[in-house]
């Protein structure tokens, strides 16, 4: 084993859950923007959003379970 591949091996072990766990907390935080319409939270930008849509469709599943909704807490949308 190379020094540059255990230096990388130890910052990953290191600082990488650390990340994993941010971005995750992020995508928490844009479904919800997402999809905060049919939360009952106002969102200024659902115009602009529309066209993501389908693209997040897919992602919306493994939010949902991911935040402690057995079910798509939203009618229209039946993934599970």
């Amino acid at each position: 084993m190379k020094l540059s591949e255990f230096l990388e091996e130890i910052y990953r072990l290191k600082f990488g859950q650390g990340f994993l766990k941010e971005s995750k907390n992020l995508e928490d935080v844009f479904m919800l923007f997402l999809f905060s319409d049919y939360f009952g939270i106002p969102n200024p930008m659902k115009f602009y959003i529309l066209e993501a849509y389908p693209y997040i469709i897919e992602d919306f599943h493994k939010w949902h379970k991911r935040v402690g909704f057995d079910n798509s807490p939203l009618d229209w949308i039946k993934c599970c």
